[in-house]
């Protein structure tokens, strides 16, 4: 949410990038973004020093270039209902490749990755369901697609750095399973923010 918030602060600093890439298509930037998000859940995997460090570049490129696509099609005035359902798309797949990747490096685990999974995509589907219903998107509650982000960073950073593991009544701890955790716990409370504040809306 904290992230989330500042979008209209972080938007003017990202128009001279958009305009440097104003020369391409926005779906051809969104391609850009998922074809990286995918890099990020394969380096992940891997889980070495060094593909965790491409993790983390190709997710920062990833996100980027998310950030790019809708601002280059508001540039060249061909923003449309298709490119708008293709980011969203894109944004889905991108957010389960990473987990995945996640899940079945090392360091994850399947029950969190899943739970983490369902907490993302009903955070996100309340969001949007709340426009589909004629109220603005809900960017509301403490684990927005921002949030998410910072913490995938930091993450990443924290288990190059630190990669032992404690063990919680039979279940292993390290940086990434508290990621995965936190995903689970924050994505489904988000989602249920999001709920509550659309259905008061709504009645």
């Amino acid at each position: 949410m904290v992230v989330d918030s500042m979008r209209a602060k972080v938007d003017p600093m990202l128009l001279p990038l958009a305009m440097k890439f104003s020369r391409f298509s926005p779906d051809f930037i969104s391609y850009l973004a998922i074809i990286f998000a995918a890099l990020t859940g394969i380096f992940y995997f891997l889980s070495t020093p060094y593909f965790l460090l491409g993790a983390f570049i190709s997710l920062v490129l990833s996100s980027l270039f998310d950030a790019l696509d809708g601002r280059v099609a508001r540039l060249r005035k061909i923003s449309s209902k298709r490119g708008d359902l293709l980011d969203h798309v894109f944004d889905r797949y991108a957010d389960i490749f990473i987990i995945l990747g996640i899940t079945f490096s090392i360091y994850g685990n399947v029950a969190l990755g899943l739970a983490a999974i369902v907490g993302v995509m009903l955070t996100s589907y309340m969001g949007t369901q709340s426009q589909a219903l004629g109220l603005k998107r809900n960017y509301s509650g403490i684990l927005g697609r921002g949030d998410r982000l910072v913490f995938m960073l930091v993450a990443i950073i924290l288990q190059i750095i630190i990669t032992g593991s404690v063990y919680v009544s039979g279940l292993r701890l390290d940086v990434s399973t508290v990621l995965l955790i936190w995903f689970a716990i924050g994505g489904n409370i988000t989602a249920v923010m999001r709920f509550l504040d659309s259905y008061r809306s709504l009645s």
